[in-house]
């Protein structure tokens, strides 16, 4: 028997979960990141495998952030002190 303590540490280690449990610290920074309006209007929605989701209000949303998502990308990277997001996709729906 293994303690079920070992199993989730193991997980949080080496790599089977598809995101790092310190991915949630996108959620805290995002504001910070994007700004006011964009984080009213753009909230990221999952991380797997280093690929951000980030769902908008709408088309124009969508639009305005595709233009922008390297820079998003990188000041996001940046502002976390590590290479934590590999790419954004962007979708419209209920944020």
């Amino acid at each position: 028997m293994i303690p079920v303590r070992d199993v989730i540490a193991s997980l949080m280690t080496d790599g089977t979960l598809p995101y790092r449990p310190d991915d949630v610290e996108i959620w805290r920074v995002w504001k910070e990141v994007v700004g006011q309006t964009y984080a009213e209007n753009a909230q990221p929605s999952k991380i797997r495998k280093k690929q951000l989701t980030v769902t908008v209000a709408d088309s124009i949303w969508l639009q305005e952030l595709t233009f922008y998502k390297e820079t998003i990308l990188e000041k996001l990277n940046l502002k976390l002190g590590r290479k934590a997001v590999d790419g954004i996709n962007i979708r419209v729906g209920p944020r």
